[in-house]
Protein backbone atom coordinates (compact mmCIF):
# COMPACT_ATOMS: atom_id res chain seq x y z
CA UNK A 1 0.00 0.00 0.00
CA UNK A 2 2.87 2.39 0.67
CA UNK A 3 3.87 2.25 -3.03
CA UNK A 4 0.47 2.03 -4.72
CA UNK A 5 -1.02 5.10 -6.36
CA UNK A 6 -4.53 5.85 -7.56
CA UNK A 7 -3.29 5.37 -11.13
CA UNK A 8 -2.70 1.69 -10.29
CA UNK A 9 -6.40 1.07 -9.54
CA UNK A 10 -8.23 3.99 -11.15
CA UNK A 11 -10.12 3.82 -14.47
CA UNK A 12 -10.90 7.38 -15.67
CA UNK A 13 -14.60 8.00 -16.19
CA UNK A 14 -16.56 11.17 -15.38
CA UNK A 15 -20.24 10.65 -14.55
CA UNK A 16 -21.41 14.25 -14.46
CA UNK A 17 -24.40 16.55 -14.57
CA UNK A 18 -24.71 20.29 -15.25
CA UNK A 19 -25.85 22.80 -12.59
CA UNK A 20 -29.03 23.55 -14.57
CA UNK A 21 -30.01 19.88 -14.99
CA UNK A 22 -33.13 18.77 -13.12
CA UNK A 23 -32.68 16.68 -9.99
CA UNK A 24 -34.75 13.88 -11.53
CA UNK A 25 -32.24 13.63 -14.41
CA UNK A 26 -29.36 13.25 -11.96
CA UNK A 27 -31.28 10.57 -10.02
CA UNK A 28 -31.94 8.62 -13.20
CA UNK A 29 -28.27 8.89 -14.19
CA UNK A 30 -27.17 7.53 -10.81
CA UNK A 31 -29.60 4.65 -11.13
CA UNK A 32 -28.61 3.80 -14.70
CA UNK A 33 -24.89 3.80 -13.87
CA UNK A 34 -25.37 2.18 -10.40
CA UNK A 35 -23.34 4.85 -8.62
CA UNK A 36 -23.89 6.73 -5.37
CA UNK A 37 -23.02 10.21 -6.68
CA UNK A 38 -22.45 12.38 -9.74
CA UNK A 39 -20.09 15.34 -10.08
CA UNK A 40 -21.52 18.67 -11.22
CA UNK A 41 -19.54 20.44 -13.97
CA UNK A 42 -20.06 23.96 -15.27
CA UNK A 43 -18.32 24.25 -18.64
CA UNK A 44 -15.86 21.57 -17.57
CA UNK A 45 -15.14 23.11 -14.14
CA UNK A 46 -15.94 21.14 -10.98
CA UNK A 47 -18.53 23.12 -8.97
CA UNK A 48 -20.21 20.49 -6.81
CA UNK A 49 -21.25 16.92 -6.16
CA UNK A 50 -24.73 15.37 -5.83
CA UNK A 51 -24.84 12.27 -3.60
CA UNK A 52 -27.46 9.92 -2.22
CA UNK A 53 -27.24 11.90 1.03
CA UNK A 54 -28.19 15.08 -0.85
CA UNK A 55 -31.14 13.20 -2.35
CA UNK A 56 -32.33 12.07 1.09
CA UNK A 57 -32.12 15.70 2.23
CA UNK A 58 -34.33 16.71 -0.72
CA UNK A 59 -36.93 14.09 0.20
CA UNK A 60 -36.87 15.26 3.82
CA UNK A 61 -37.13 18.98 3.04
CA UNK A 62 -39.28 19.18 -0.08
CA UNK A 63 -41.35 15.95 0.14
CA UNK A 64 -42.18 15.23 -3.51
CA UNK A 65 -41.77 18.79 -4.76
CA UNK A 66 -38.20 18.72 -6.01
CA UNK A 67 -38.07 16.75 -9.24
CA UNK A 68 -37.77 19.75 -11.56
CA UNK A 69 -35.52 21.86 -9.35
CA UNK A 70 -32.04 22.51 -10.79
CA UNK A 71 -29.33 20.42 -9.22
CA UNK A 72 -27.39 23.59 -8.34
CA UNK A 73 -29.94 24.31 -5.55
CA UNK A 74 -29.23 21.14 -3.60
CA UNK A 75 -25.75 19.93 -4.56
CA UNK A 76 -22.86 19.89 -2.10
CA UNK A 77 -20.32 22.57 -2.88
CA UNK A 78 -16.65 22.61 -1.92
CA UNK A 79 -15.87 19.13 -3.26
CA UNK A 80 -12.87 17.35 -1.75
CA UNK A 81 -10.37 16.35 -4.44
CA UNK A 82 -7.24 14.26 -4.88
CA UNK A 83 -4.64 14.12 -7.65
CA UNK A 84 -4.74 11.04 -9.85
CA UNK A 85 -1.09 10.21 -9.09
CA UNK A 86 -1.57 10.43 -5.28
CA UNK A 87 -0.60 7.50 -3.05
CA UNK A 88 -3.49 5.41 -1.77
CA UNK A 89 -2.71 6.27 1.85
CA UNK A 90 -3.03 9.97 0.96
CA UNK A 91 -6.53 9.30 -0.38
CA UNK A 92 -7.43 7.38 2.77
CA UNK A 93 -6.10 10.22 4.91
CA UNK A 94 -8.39 12.70 3.13
CA UNK A 95 -11.43 10.44 3.53
CA UNK A 96 -10.80 9.80 7.23
CA UNK A 97 -9.87 13.38 8.12
CA UNK A 98 -12.95 14.87 6.47
CA UNK A 99 -15.38 12.07 7.38
CA UNK A 100 -16.47 11.55 3.76
CA UNK A 101 -16.87 8.60 1.37
CA UNK A 102 -16.18 10.26 -2.03
CA UNK A 103 -13.22 12.07 -3.57
CA UNK A 104 -13.16 13.75 -6.98
CA UNK A 105 -10.00 12.71 -8.89
CA UNK A 106 -8.18 15.44 -10.85
CA UNK A 107 -5.54 15.11 -13.56
CA UNK A 108 -2.32 17.12 -13.81
CA UNK A 109 -4.18 20.15 -15.24
CA UNK A 110 -6.78 20.16 -12.46
CA UNK A 111 -9.56 18.74 -14.62
CA UNK A 112 -11.86 16.10 -13.10
CA UNK A 113 -11.35 12.60 -14.48
CA UNK A 114 -13.63 10.61 -12.18
CA UNK A 115 -14.47 9.63 -8.60
CA UNK A 116 -12.92 7.28 -6.05
CA UNK A 117 -14.75 6.00 -2.95
CA UNK A 118 -13.81 4.40 0.31
CA UNK A 119 -15.30 1.13 -0.95
CA UNK A 120 -13.11 1.28 -4.08
CA UNK A 121 -9.93 1.50 -2.01
CA UNK A 122 -10.97 -1.24 0.41
CA UNK A 123 -11.97 -3.48 -2.51
CA UNK A 124 -8.47 -3.28 -4.02
CA UNK A 125 -6.55 -3.58 -0.76
CA UNK A 126 -8.65 -5.92 1.40
CA UNK A 127 -9.54 -5.38 5.05
CA UNK A 128 -6.33 -7.02 6.32
CA UNK A 129 -4.60 -3.63 6.00
CA UNK A 130 -6.91 -2.03 8.51
CA UNK A 131 -7.92 -4.53 11.17
CA UNK A 132 -5.94 -5.65 14.17
CA UNK A 133 -7.16 -8.51 16.37
CA UNK A 134 -10.17 -6.67 17.80
CA UNK A 135 -13.75 -7.54 18.63
CA UNK A 136 -16.79 -5.87 17.09
CA UNK A 137 -17.65 -4.30 20.47
CA UNK A 138 -14.38 -2.36 20.38
CA UNK A 139 -15.08 -0.66 17.04
CA UNK A 140 -18.87 -0.46 16.81
CA UNK A 141 -21.00 2.65 17.19
CA UNK A 142 -22.91 2.17 20.44
CA UNK A 143 -25.39 5.00 19.84
CA UNK A 144 -27.70 3.51 17.22
CA UNK A 145 -30.55 5.39 15.52
CA UNK A 146 -33.60 3.22 14.82
CA UNK A 147 -37.01 3.67 13.26
CA UNK A 148 -40.19 1.62 13.53
CA UNK A 149 -41.26 -0.54 10.56
CA UNK A 150 -44.60 1.31 10.42
CA UNK A 151 -42.96 4.70 9.82
CA UNK A 152 -43.04 6.16 6.31
CA UNK A 153 -40.02 6.53 4.04
CA UNK A 154 -40.63 10.28 4.23
CA UNK A 155 -40.14 10.16 8.02
CA UNK A 156 -37.07 7.95 7.63
CA UNK A 157 -35.60 10.46 5.14
CA UNK A 158 -36.11 13.31 7.59
CA UNK A 159 -34.37 11.32 10.32
CA UNK A 160 -31.39 10.46 8.08
CA UNK A 161 -31.14 14.05 6.81
CA UNK A 162 -31.30 15.63 10.29
CA UNK A 163 -28.61 13.30 11.62
CA UNK A 164 -26.48 13.20 8.42
CA UNK A 165 -26.68 9.41 8.43
CA UNK A 166 -26.57 7.05 5.45
CA UNK A 167 -28.92 4.46 6.96
CA UNK A 168 -31.32 3.65 9.80
CA UNK A 169 -31.86 0.35 11.60
CA UNK A 170 -35.48 -0.76 11.46
CA UNK A 171 -36.34 -2.22 14.87
CA UNK A 172 -39.38 -3.19 16.92
CA UNK A 173 -40.29 -1.39 20.12
CA UNK A 174 -38.46 -4.18 21.99
CA UNK A 175 -35.24 -3.35 20.13
CA UNK A 176 -35.13 -6.41 17.87
CA UNK A 177 -33.75 -5.48 14.42
CA UNK A 178 -35.96 -6.32 11.45
CA UNK A 179 -34.16 -4.60 8.61
CA UNK A 180 -32.17 -1.64 7.34
CA UNK A 181 -33.20 1.32 5.17
CA UNK A 182 -30.42 3.22 3.38
CA UNK A 183 -29.84 6.28 1.21
CA UNK A 184 -29.65 3.89 -1.75
CA UNK A 185 -33.23 2.68 -1.02
CA UNK A 186 -34.50 6.28 -1.00
CA UNK A 187 -32.58 6.98 -4.22
CA UNK A 188 -34.17 3.97 -5.92
CA UNK A 189 -37.69 5.03 -4.89
CA UNK A 190 -37.04 8.58 -6.04
CA UNK A 191 -35.87 7.31 -9.44
CA UNK A 192 -39.14 5.37 -9.71
CA UNK A 193 -41.16 8.50 -8.90
CA UNK A 194 -42.74 6.93 -5.80
CA UNK A 195 -44.52 9.00 -3.12
CA UNK A 196 -42.40 8.57 0.00
CA UNK A 197 -45.23 9.62 2.31
CA UNK A 198 -47.37 6.65 1.19
CA UNK A 199 -44.72 3.95 1.54
CA UNK A 200 -43.89 2.33 4.89
CA UNK A 201 -40.35 1.52 5.83
CA UNK A 202 -41.33 -2.16 6.12
CA UNK A 203 -42.14 -2.25 2.38
CA UNK A 204 -38.66 -1.20 1.24
CA UNK A 205 -36.23 -2.17 4.01
CA UNK A 206 -33.55 -4.78 3.40
CA UNK A 207 -34.62 -7.82 5.40
CA UNK A 208 -33.66 -10.03 7.09
CA UNK A 209 -31.10 -7.71 8.60
CA UNK A 210 -27.49 -8.92 8.48
CA UNK A 211 -26.22 -8.99 12.07
CA UNK A 212 -23.02 -9.77 13.91
CA UNK A 213 -22.51 -10.59 17.60
CA UNK A 214 -20.78 -7.90 19.67
CA UNK A 215 -18.12 -10.38 20.85
CA UNK A 216 -17.23 -11.53 17.31
CA UNK A 217 -13.80 -10.78 15.87
CA UNK A 218 -13.72 -7.59 13.78
CA UNK A 219 -12.22 -9.33 10.77
CA UNK A 220 -15.26 -11.65 10.64
CA UNK A 221 -17.50 -8.58 10.39
CA UNK A 222 -15.30 -7.30 7.58
CA UNK A 223 -15.47 -10.64 5.78
CA UNK A 224 -19.27 -10.66 6.07
CA UNK A 225 -19.45 -7.19 4.53
CA UNK A 226 -17.17 -8.28 1.69
CA UNK A 227 -19.11 -11.45 0.95
CA UNK A 228 -22.52 -9.74 1.11
CA UNK A 229 -21.40 -6.60 -0.75
CA UNK A 230 -22.67 -4.30 2.02
CA UNK A 231 -21.18 -1.42 4.02
CA UNK A 232 -22.79 -1.94 7.42
CA UNK A 233 -23.87 -4.59 9.96
CA UNK A 234 -26.24 -4.41 12.94
CA UNK A 235 -24.55 -5.53 16.17
CA UNK A 236 -26.64 -7.70 18.53
CA UNK A 237 -26.12 -9.10 22.01
CA UNK A 238 -26.66 -12.67 23.20
CA UNK A 239 -30.45 -12.17 23.22
CA UNK A 240 -30.55 -10.86 19.65
CA UNK A 241 -31.27 -7.29 20.76
CA UNK A 242 -29.67 -4.56 18.66
CA UNK A 243 -26.94 -2.77 20.64
CA UNK A 244 -25.14 -0.82 17.90
CA UNK A 245 -23.91 -0.80 14.32
CA UNK A 246 -20.55 -1.22 12.64
CA UNK A 247 -19.61 0.11 9.21
CA UNK A 248 -16.73 0.14 6.76
CA UNK A 249 -15.78 3.50 8.19
CA UNK A 250 -15.50 2.04 11.71
CA UNK A 251 -13.04 -0.53 10.41
CA UNK A 252 -10.67 2.13 9.09
CA UNK A 253 -11.52 4.82 11.67
CA UNK A 254 -8.73 7.06 12.86
CA UNK A 255 -6.61 6.76 9.74
CA UNK A 256 -3.59 9.10 9.74
CA UNK A 257 -0.77 9.61 7.25
CA UNK A 258 1.65 7.73 9.43
CA UNK A 259 -0.71 4.80 9.94
CA UNK A 260 0.53 2.81 6.96
CA UNK A 261 3.84 2.01 8.61
CA UNK A 262 2.08 1.17 11.88
CA UNK A 263 -0.26 -1.26 10.16
CA UNK A 264 2.61 -2.83 8.28
CA UNK A 265 4.37 -3.42 11.61
CA UNK A 266 1.23 -5.03 13.01
CA UNK A 267 0.87 -7.31 10.01
CA UNK A 268 4.54 -8.24 10.10
CA UNK A 269 4.46 -8.75 13.88
CA UNK A 270 1.42 -11.04 13.79
CA UNK A 271 2.35 -12.93 10.65
CA UNK A 272 6.14 -13.21 10.76
CA UNK A 273 6.28 -16.74 12.16
CA UNK A 274 3.40 -17.95 9.98
CA UNK A 275 4.79 -16.47 6.76
CA UNK A 276 8.30 -17.72 7.46
CA UNK A 277 6.99 -21.22 8.05
CA UNK A 278 4.92 -21.18 4.84
CA UNK A 279 7.95 -20.08 2.81
CA UNK A 280 10.18 -22.70 4.38
CA UNK A 281 7.66 -25.47 3.82
CA UNK A 282 8.01 -24.97 0.08
CA UNK A 283 11.67 -26.03 0.26
CA UNK A 284 12.93 -29.53 -0.07
CA UNK A 285 11.33 -32.22 2.10
CA UNK A 286 14.75 -32.79 3.68
CA UNK A 287 14.37 -29.62 5.79
CA UNK A 288 10.72 -30.04 6.81
CA UNK A 289 11.23 -31.91 10.09
CA UNK A 290 13.91 -29.51 11.34
CA UNK A 291 11.81 -26.43 10.64
CA UNK A 292 8.61 -27.78 12.20
CA UNK A 293 10.23 -29.14 15.35
CA UNK A 294 12.10 -25.87 15.96
CA UNK A 295 8.91 -23.81 16.31
CA UNK A 296 7.99 -25.03 19.79
CA UNK A 297 5.57 -22.16 20.56
CA UNK A 298 3.48 -22.74 17.45
CA UNK A 299 1.04 -25.56 16.81
CA UNK A 300 1.77 -27.17 13.43
CA UNK A 301 -0.32 -29.83 11.73
CA UNK A 302 0.75 -31.07 8.28
CA UNK A 303 -1.20 -33.37 5.96
CA UNK A 304 -0.84 -35.12 2.63
CA UNK A 305 -2.75 -34.05 -0.48
CA UNK A 306 -5.87 -35.94 0.68
CA UNK A 307 -5.91 -34.17 4.06
CA UNK A 308 -4.65 -37.10 6.18
CA UNK A 309 -2.47 -35.89 9.07
CA UNK A 310 1.18 -36.89 8.74
CA UNK A 311 2.70 -34.49 11.28
CA UNK A 312 1.39 -33.19 14.61
CA UNK A 313 3.98 -31.30 16.64
CA UNK A 314 4.27 -30.73 20.39
CA UNK A 315 2.77 -27.24 20.07
CA UNK A 316 -0.36 -28.68 18.44
CA UNK A 317 -0.59 -31.29 21.21
CA UNK A 318 -0.46 -28.56 23.85
CA UNK A 319 -2.93 -26.20 22.16
CA UNK A 320 -5.48 -28.79 21.00
CA UNK A 321 -5.11 -31.21 23.95
CA UNK A 322 -4.66 -34.17 21.61
CA UNK A 323 -1.68 -36.46 21.18
CA UNK A 324 0.25 -37.02 17.97
CA UNK A 325 -0.25 -40.78 18.35
CA UNK A 326 -4.00 -40.23 18.40
CA UNK A 327 -4.12 -37.77 15.47
CA UNK A 328 -1.59 -38.97 12.88
CA UNK A 329 -3.43 -40.84 10.13
CA UNK A 330 -6.76 -39.14 10.81
CA UNK A 331 -8.45 -36.45 8.67
CA UNK A 332 -7.65 -32.76 9.19
CA UNK A 333 -11.39 -32.08 9.00
CA UNK A 334 -11.79 -33.87 12.34
CA UNK A 335 -9.81 -31.13 14.09
CA UNK A 336 -11.97 -28.37 12.64
CA UNK A 337 -15.21 -30.22 13.28
CA UNK A 338 -14.12 -30.86 16.87
CA UNK A 339 -13.58 -27.13 17.37
CA UNK A 340 -17.01 -26.23 15.98
CA UNK A 341 -15.95 -25.08 12.49
CA UNK A 342 -19.00 -25.55 10.17
CA UNK A 343 -18.58 -28.04 7.28
CA UNK A 344 -19.29 -25.32 4.70
CA UNK A 345 -16.40 -23.27 6.12
CA UNK A 346 -14.08 -26.25 5.63
CA UNK A 347 -15.01 -26.36 1.94
CA UNK A 348 -14.25 -22.65 1.54
CA UNK A 349 -10.92 -23.03 3.38
CA UNK A 350 -9.72 -25.86 1.15
CA UNK A 351 -10.85 -24.11 -2.02
CA UNK A 352 -8.87 -21.02 -1.00
CA UNK A 353 -5.71 -23.08 -0.50
CA UNK A 354 -6.19 -24.95 -3.77
CA UNK A 355 -6.38 -21.55 -5.53
CA UNK A 356 -3.00 -20.57 -4.08
CA UNK A 357 -4.27 -18.48 -1.17
CA UNK A 358 -4.24 -18.92 2.61
CA UNK A 359 -7.23 -18.91 4.94
CA UNK A 360 -6.99 -17.31 8.39
CA UNK A 361 -9.52 -17.65 11.19
CA UNK A 362 -9.77 -17.51 14.97
CA UNK A 363 -11.58 -19.64 17.53
CA UNK A 364 -11.80 -20.23 21.26
CA UNK A 365 -11.72 -23.53 23.12
CA UNK A 366 -11.98 -24.52 26.75
CA UNK A 367 -8.70 -25.44 28.43
CA UNK A 368 -9.49 -26.44 31.97
CA UNK A 369 -11.19 -23.57 33.80
CA UNK A 370 -10.31 -20.88 31.28
CA UNK A 371 -10.91 -20.39 27.56
CA UNK A 372 -7.97 -20.54 25.15
CA UNK A 373 -8.04 -18.09 22.22
CA UNK A 374 -6.25 -19.28 19.09
CA UNK A 375 -5.45 -17.73 15.73
CA UNK A 376 -5.06 -20.20 12.88
CA UNK A 377 -4.02 -20.21 9.24
CA UNK A 378 -4.49 -22.97 6.69
CA UNK A 379 -1.97 -22.98 3.82
CA UNK A 380 -0.73 -25.28 1.11
CA UNK A 381 2.49 -27.29 0.78
CA UNK A 382 3.55 -27.07 -2.85
CA UNK A 383 6.12 -28.77 -5.02
CA UNK A 384 6.89 -28.37 -8.71
CA UNK A 385 4.04 -30.69 -9.64
CA UNK A 386 1.46 -28.75 -7.59
CA UNK A 387 -0.26 -29.05 -4.20
CA UNK A 388 1.17 -31.91 -2.14
CA UNK A 389 -0.50 -31.23 1.21
CA UNK A 390 -1.89 -28.79 3.73
CA UNK A 391 -0.44 -27.16 6.83
CA UNK A 392 -2.44 -25.75 9.74
CA UNK A 393 -0.58 -23.24 11.91
CA UNK A 394 -1.85 -22.28 15.37
CA UNK A 395 -0.84 -19.41 17.68
CA UNK A 396 -2.03 -18.84 21.25
CA UNK A 397 -3.41 -15.25 21.43
CA UNK A 398 -5.02 -15.63 24.87
CA UNK A 399 -2.77 -13.08 26.58
CA UNK A 400 -3.44 -10.49 23.88
CA UNK A 401 -7.20 -11.11 24.09
CA UNK A 402 -7.22 -10.86 27.89
CA UNK A 403 -5.11 -7.68 27.78
CA UNK A 404 -7.62 -6.06 25.43
CA UNK A 405 -10.49 -7.12 27.72
CA UNK A 406 -8.67 -5.71 30.75
CA UNK A 407 -8.08 -2.40 29.01
CA UNK A 408 -11.74 -2.23 28.06
CA UNK A 409 -12.88 -2.91 31.62
CA UNK A 410 -10.52 -0.27 33.01
CA UNK A 411 -11.96 2.21 30.54
CA UNK A 412 -15.60 1.63 31.50
CA UNK A 413 -15.72 0.42 35.14
CA UNK A 414 -14.76 1.96 38.47
CA UNK A 415 -12.04 -0.20 40.02
CA UNK A 416 -13.05 0.52 43.63
CA UNK A 417 -16.77 -0.30 43.45
CA UNK A 418 -16.87 -2.39 40.22
CA UNK A 419 -19.76 -0.19 39.07
CA UNK A 420 -19.93 1.39 35.60
CA UNK A 421 -18.03 4.68 35.50
CA UNK A 422 -19.25 8.03 34.15
CA UNK A 423 -18.28 7.18 30.55
CA UNK A 424 -20.22 3.91 30.41
CA UNK A 425 -23.15 5.41 32.34
CA UNK A 426 -23.47 8.25 29.83
CA UNK A 427 -23.46 5.76 26.95
CA UNK A 428 -26.18 3.63 28.57
CA UNK A 429 -28.26 6.67 29.54
CA UNK A 430 -28.09 7.90 25.95
CA UNK A 431 -29.29 4.50 24.70
CA UNK A 432 -32.15 4.35 27.21
CA UNK A 433 -33.26 7.90 26.36
CA UNK A 434 -33.42 6.93 22.69
CA UNK A 435 -35.43 3.82 23.57
CA UNK A 436 -37.82 5.81 25.82
CA UNK A 437 -38.24 8.47 23.12
CA UNK A 438 -39.00 5.80 20.54
CA UNK A 439 -41.49 3.96 22.78
CA UNK A 440 -43.04 7.12 24.29
CA UNK A 441 -41.96 5.86 27.68
CA UNK A 442 -40.84 7.58 30.89
CA UNK A 443 -37.69 7.08 32.93
CA UNK A 444 -36.22 8.62 36.07
CA UNK A 445 -32.65 9.84 36.42
CA UNK A 446 -31.42 10.06 40.01
CA UNK A 447 -28.26 11.64 41.39
CA UNK A 448 -27.21 10.40 44.86
CA UNK A 449 -24.68 11.93 47.21
CA UNK A 450 -23.46 10.60 50.57
CA UNK A 451 -23.88 13.00 53.48
CA UNK A 452 -20.81 13.70 55.65
CA UNK A 453 -18.51 11.44 53.63
CA UNK A 454 -15.65 13.94 53.96
CA UNK A 455 -15.99 13.64 57.73
CA UNK A 456 -15.56 9.86 57.48
CA UNK A 457 -12.42 10.27 55.38
CA UNK A 458 -10.95 12.92 57.69
CA UNK A 459 -11.61 11.08 60.96
CA UNK A 460 -11.27 7.40 60.02
CA UNK A 461 -8.89 7.59 57.06
CA UNK A 462 -9.15 7.00 53.32
CA UNK A 463 -8.87 3.22 53.65
CA UNK A 464 -12.10 3.14 55.69
CA UNK A 465 -13.62 5.64 53.24
CA UNK A 466 -12.87 3.28 50.36
CA UNK A 467 -14.53 0.40 52.22
CA UNK A 468 -17.59 2.58 52.85
CA UNK A 469 -17.85 3.44 49.13
CA UNK A 470 -17.58 -0.25 48.20
CA UNK A 471 -20.30 -1.23 50.69
CA UNK A 472 -22.56 1.63 49.55
CA UNK A 473 -22.22 0.40 45.95
CA UNK A 474 -23.26 -3.12 46.97
CA UNK A 475 -26.34 -1.85 48.80
CA UNK A 476 -27.32 0.37 45.90
CA UNK A 477 -27.22 -2.63 43.57
CA UNK A 478 -29.26 -4.75 46.02
CA UNK A 479 -32.04 -2.13 46.13
CA UNK A 480 -32.54 -1.89 42.37
CA UNK A 481 -34.47 -3.87 39.81
CA UNK A 482 -32.43 -5.93 37.35
CA UNK A 483 -33.32 -3.56 34.49
CA UNK A 484 -32.16 -0.40 36.33
CA UNK A 485 -28.70 1.12 35.94
CA UNK A 486 -26.37 2.36 38.70
CA UNK A 487 -22.92 3.94 38.35
CA UNK A 488 -20.28 5.78 40.34
CA UNK A 489 -19.83 9.25 38.88
CA UNK A 490 -16.83 10.13 41.03
CA UNK A 491 -16.01 10.78 44.70
CA UNK A 492 -19.07 9.99 46.85
CA UNK A 493 -21.54 10.70 44.03
CA UNK A 494 -23.58 7.98 42.35
CA UNK A 495 -26.23 7.97 39.64
CA UNK A 496 -28.98 5.56 38.69
CA UNK A 497 -31.62 5.25 36.00
CA UNK A 498 -35.01 3.70 36.79
CA UNK A 499 -36.65 2.50 33.58
CA UNK A 500 -40.35 2.47 32.65
CA UNK A 501 -41.56 4.39 35.70
CA UNK A 502 -45.14 5.69 35.50
CA UNK A 503 -44.61 9.12 37.07
CA UNK A 504 -43.13 11.12 39.91
CA UNK A 505 -44.71 9.02 42.64
CA UNK A 506 -43.36 5.80 41.14
CA UNK A 507 -39.89 7.35 40.82
CA UNK A 508 -39.93 8.50 44.46
CA UNK A 509 -41.03 5.00 45.48
CA UNK A 510 -37.97 3.54 43.69
CA UNK A 511 -35.74 6.08 45.43
CA UNK A 512 -37.26 5.24 48.83
CA UNK A 513 -36.69 1.54 48.21
CA UNK A 514 -33.03 2.25 47.42
CA UNK A 515 -32.68 4.29 50.61
CA UNK A 516 -34.30 1.49 52.65
CA UNK A 517 -31.11 -0.50 52.02
CA UNK A 518 -29.31 2.00 54.29
CA UNK A 519 -31.63 1.65 57.29
CA UNK A 520 -29.14 -0.76 58.84
CA UNK A 521 -25.68 0.70 59.61
CA UNK A 522 -22.63 -0.31 57.58
CA UNK A 523 -20.20 -2.64 59.34
CA UNK A 524 -16.74 -1.33 58.35
CA UNK A 525 -13.40 -1.96 60.06
CA UNK A 526 -15.06 -3.37 63.17
CA UNK A 527 -17.46 -0.47 63.74
CA UNK A 528 -20.99 0.49 62.73
CA UNK A 529 -21.42 3.54 60.49
CA UNK A 530 -24.81 5.02 59.64
CA UNK A 531 -24.96 6.48 56.13
CA UNK A 532 -27.50 9.01 54.88
CA UNK A 533 -28.05 9.82 51.22
CA UNK A 534 -29.44 12.85 49.38
CA UNK A 535 -31.30 11.94 46.19
CA UNK A 536 -32.31 14.26 43.35
CA UNK A 537 -34.80 12.99 40.76
CA UNK A 538 -35.43 14.24 37.20
CA UNK A 539 -38.06 12.70 34.92
CA UNK A 540 -37.92 12.13 31.17
CA UNK A 541 -39.61 13.75 29.32
CA UNK A 542 -41.11 16.05 32.00
CA UNK A 543 -37.86 17.71 33.11
CA UNK A 544 -35.75 17.38 29.98
CA UNK A 545 -35.47 15.69 26.61
CA UNK A 546 -31.71 15.26 26.48
CA UNK A 547 -29.03 13.83 28.72
CA UNK A 548 -27.35 17.14 29.62
CA UNK A 549 -30.60 18.77 30.74
CA UNK A 550 -31.68 15.78 32.82
CA UNK A 551 -28.29 15.52 34.54
CA UNK A 552 -28.40 19.22 35.36
CA UNK A 553 -31.96 19.00 36.74
CA UNK A 554 -31.24 15.88 38.81
CA UNK A 555 -28.08 17.45 40.21
CA UNK A 556 -29.95 20.61 41.24
CA UNK A 557 -32.67 18.51 42.89
CA UNK A 558 -30.00 16.55 44.79
CA UNK A 559 -28.61 19.75 46.30
CA UNK A 560 -32.12 20.79 47.38
CA UNK A 561 -32.52 17.38 49.00
CA UNK A 562 -29.20 17.87 50.79
CA UNK A 563 -30.44 21.24 52.16
CA UNK A 564 -33.75 19.71 53.30
CA UNK A 565 -32.00 16.84 55.08
CA UNK A 566 -29.20 18.95 56.64
CA UNK A 567 -28.97 18.35 60.36
CA UNK A 568 -31.81 15.81 60.47
CA UNK A 569 -29.67 12.69 60.32
CA UNK A 570 -32.01 11.21 57.71
CA UNK A 571 -31.86 10.53 53.98
CA UNK A 572 -33.97 12.78 51.78
CA UNK A 573 -35.44 12.76 48.27
CA UNK A 574 -36.29 15.78 46.13
CA UNK A 575 -37.89 15.80 42.67
CA UNK A 576 -36.91 18.44 40.13
CA UNK A 577 -39.33 21.37 39.90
Amino acid sequence: MTQKRLTDIFHPEVIAARPEDAIQDAIQLMRDRNVSCVVVLDQGELVGIFTERDLVRCVAEFCGDFWDRPIAEVMTRGVHTVQVDAFLYEAFHLLATNGIRHLAVLDESGKPVGMVTQSDLIHHLGYDYFIKVKTVSQIMQGCMVTILPEATVQEASREMASRAMSFLVVATTEGRPEGVITERDVSRLAAEGRDMADISVRQVMSSPVVTVRSNAQAYLAAETMRQRGIRRLVVVDELGTAVGVTTQTDLVHGLESKYVETLKQIIVGQGRELDRTIRELSKKTLYLETILSSLVDMGIVATDAEGRIIYFNAGAERLLRRSAVEMVGRELDEIHAGEGVPPERLVVMKEAVQQGRTYSFAFARRSGARPLYLQARLSGIRAKDGLTGFVLLLLDTTEQYQAEETIRRLAFYDTLTDLPNRTLFNQRLSQELARARRNHDQLALMMLDMDRFKEINDTLGHAVGDQVLHEVAQRLKSGLRESDIVARMGGDEFALVALSVTGREAAVAVARKVLDAFDAPLRVDGQDLRVCMSVGVAMFPEHGLDMETLLRQADAAMYRAKEQGHGTGRSSVCVSE
